[in-house]
């Protein structure tokens, strides 16, 4: 099958016969019944009832008179992007790790973009993200990095670079008396489950971190949530509490009713955390990596 009898017939379709198609495309009249024919042999489908000198289009081919023309429409607009951005000067590929960093992200790259640059988005995991970069599949990506000892890049084919430090706090119901304190006390912390948000399943980076930063006697129930409704829920509900990047999360959560944010008593060094860019210093784009790194200054 090929698209010249896909076109054909969606040509039949619409003008009605073999002929008028055959006309319309200067081709004989047994040339259009011979491509017809052949479609529906290679499909096992009756798209025609055929008359002498007339033709009906079956149910079941005006049903793939449909998709075939959402397919044909949609492979044209796919072929028209190709071609933009093969005349495209600049193409960027980004990724992030965790809805905190790729808002961060987005805010930079909202104000750096132009029309004369392709912008591709990813969304992996660390480790993926770090081996795309060294393979040249992903130009850059906003990592978080958080704990003891942190995130630490040693390979030759990557570089990194601190563009935004700041702590991770702690929510906690109102109905929770904590709430009414200036600071969540560490003796209080393993009294209820201590929740994170993050989309993928099977994310244990942030709880290893976490509880990396913990004294040895906190002792911890830390668990992944992959629906940011139902954490602040749980949270709000006195249920749960749950950590959160401070300065980051605004930008994820619109729901922040009832709950309290404090930062951790005693933790103000080892709770802090700072988004990484992580690049490859060999990359033929790093004139443009360089140019969007600076607009995180």
């Amino acid at each position: 099958m090929d698209f010249e009898k896909l076109k054909m017939f969606c040509k039949v379709v619409e003008e009605g016969s073999f002929q008028k198609a055959a006309e319309s495309e200067f081709v004989s009249q047994r040339a259009v019944s011979q491509m017809m024919k052949k479609l529906e042999d290679e499909l096992g489908l009756k798209l025609f009832d055929r008359e002498k000198n007339k033709i009906f289009v079956t149910p079941v081919g005006r049903d793939f008179y449909i998709y075939v023309g959402n397919m044909l429409q949609k492979f044209s607009v796919n072929v028209s992007a190709l071609r933009y951005e093969s005349t495209t000067k600049q193409r960027l590929i980004c990724g992030y790790f965790s809805p905190f960093d790729g808002a961060l992200l987005r805010e930079k790259l909202y104000g750096f973009l132009d029309k004369k640059m392709q912008l591709s988005i990813v969304h992996e995991s660390i480790d993926h993200l770090l081996s795309d970069i060294a393979n040249g599949l992903v130009d850059l990506a906003t990592v978080l990095d958080y704990g003891d000892p942190g995130l630490v890049v040693t390979e030759p084919d990557l570089a990194s670079a601190d563009v935004y430090e700041n702590e991770m706090i702690m929510g906690v119901s109102d109905l929770n008396p904590l709430s009414k304190l200036e600071e969540f006390p560490l003796t209080e912390i393993g009294n209820l489950p201590v929740l994170y948000y993050m989309p993928e399943e099977n994310s244990n980076y942030l709880r290893q971190a976490f509880l990396s930063t913990l004294p040895e006697e906190c002792q911890a129930s830390c668990a992944h949530i992959s629906n940011i409704e139902q954490m602040q829920m749980l949270v709000s509900l006195n249920k749960a509490v749950a950590f959160y990047p401070k300065g980051l999360f605004e930008y994820v959560l619109t729901d922040r009713e009832h709950i309290r944010y404090l930062p951790l008593a005693g933790m103000q060094e080892r709770s802090r955390y700072k988004i990484k860019v992580i690049y490859n210093p060999h990359s033929d784009k790093l004139s443009l990596i360089k140019k969007l790194l600076a607009s995180f200054e």
